[in-house]
């Protein structure tokens, strides 16, 4: 009589059981909690041994351990492995969303052939956007956090008046290293242009042509882009994204909103700032209501603070280096999230700014502060972020993908797992 399956894998030693299903990718490993008592059991009692075997069978990418350090050996455990997966598989989808973007309307490859032709230089778009976009995600995420903090904490929103340098942006891109900044900020704008252009028809369009193809909609109110990249987040772009028809993609995002603030998109005032009927009144002396930022604004007006903060002129002997700052294990390991409650959605949108004063701003100011570029011109303009993305050469995005600086690296040579997911298009992986 042949024995199942489950008999012969629990009579093995539990060292190698665990190294068995070690093997297996991150959303196997849950659903195997499914299939019985027995596997949830097993599954539960060595979720830490599991998770250390998974780590030394699948190599973690640079940029995502800098930004989501390793918790300590007895704490490790599959929520921080499937949340770094899920991050991954994300980052993963998007790039290659992008890049496909990216070889269609600006490399202007559209015909089968070009395409194939062009197929060397979209692998390394997209290897080098992983890292890049990975980056961004964790900034949105972070910054919805620390923004909602702020604004239960303080009762009061975070005004741009009040402010040099934005004290929430500045605290999470000190994890970022003057390359990685640079790189990013560079990328950014091709991430609003592609969302933009996702959410309306084309401009070349009449408003005859426009109503023949069905497109009826009227335009997004803007505060309802930065909810869906500071609030839906990577996810939800990438979401969006992959809706090939307009006219279902601008569905998805009424739903979105919708299910987020339990309420839907109020169209009729097209030239207002704030959307569910919120204003603000911005005045351009800070009234005494904006008493409980100062402790955030004294760190970006005065020189003393500048120093201290690590972002001035004096920290640019620690700042100039390649290595990155990681984040710490306290402050920014993954955190157990849970959804927005539609009152704390309200609230956060309120308070965000507009889209042209997030990132941009902060970025270009601690740039000039660390002396990562001279001048504001010494930024690389758009063409020239693009043409970096297709060289034939090991660049720093590639440093940050691989983890390794040396030129005659062979990625070949890279052990698999987590690169088998970046070099697909991953899975999406349920809790």
């Amino acid at each position: 009589k042949v024995l199942p399956f489950e008999e012969h894998f629990f009579a093995l030693p539990s060292d190698l059981q665990v190294n068995v299903v070690a093997y297996l990718c991150v959303p196997d490993i849950l659903k195997l909690r499914q299939v019985s008592k027995n596997w949830l059991q097993f599954i539960t009692v060595n979720e830490t041994p599991i998770s250390r075997a998974f780590l030394e069978h699948n190599r973690i990418p640079r940029f995502a351990v800098d930004l989501y350090p390793l918790p300590a050996p007895s704490e490790l455990d599959l929520y921080y492995i499937s949340e770094l997966w899920r991050r991954l598989s994300v980052t993963s989808k998007l790039s290659t969303l992008l890049t496909d973007w990216i070889t269609t309307d600006i490399f202007l490859r559209n015909n089968e052939t070009q395409q194939l032709e062009f197929s060397p230089q979209r692998a390394r778009i997209r290897r080098r956007l992983i890292p890049i976009i990975f980056t961004i995600a964790h900034f949105f995420e972070t910054y919805r956090r620390l923004h909602l903090r702020h604004v239960l904490e303080n009762g009061c929103p975070l005004l741009p008046e009040n402010y040099i340098i934005n004290p929430i942006e500045r605290h999470i891109m000190k994890l970022y290293d003057n390359e990685t900044l640079l790189q990013v900020h560079q990328f950014f704008p091709f991430l609003l242009s592609y969302l933009s252009r996702k959410l309306r028809p084309p401009s070349y369009f009449g408003r005859l042509e426009r109503s023949l193809h069905g497109y009826s909609w009227s335009s997004l109110p803007p505060p309802v882009l930065v909810g869906i990249l500071c609030i839906g987040g990577m996810k939800e772009v990438t979401r969006i994204s992959k809706i090939e028809s307009y006219d279902s993609r601008r569905m998805a995002v009424d739903d979105w909103y919708s299910a987020m603030f339990q309420q839907p998109i109020d169209y009729a005032h097209e030239t207002y700032h704030w959307p569910l009927g919120l204003s603000q009144k911005k005045s351009k002396h800070p009234s005494s209501g904006a008493a409980p930022n100062s402790h955030l604004n004294q760190t970006c007006n005065t020189p003393t603070a500048r120093n201290a903060s690590n972002d001035g002129p004096g920290d640019t002997k620690d700042l100039k280096g390649k290595g990155k700052q990681k984040a710490s294990a306290s402050s920014l390991s993954v955190a157990r999230t849970q959804r927005l409650s539609a009152e704390h959605a309200r609230a956060l949108l309120k308070d965000l700014p507009t889209l042209e004063q997030i990132w941009v701003p902060t970025a270009e100011a601690l740039l000039l502060a660390r002396r990562a570029i001279e001048r504001w011109q010494d930024i690389k303009r758009n063409g020239q972020a693009m043409d970096e993305l297709i060289l034939d050469e090991f660049t720093a995005a590639d440093e940050l993908f691989y983890g390794c600086a040396e030129p005659s690296f062979d990625p070949s040579n890279v052990k698999r797992g987590w690169g088998d997911l970046l070099d697909g298009d991953g899975q999406e992986m349920g809790r």
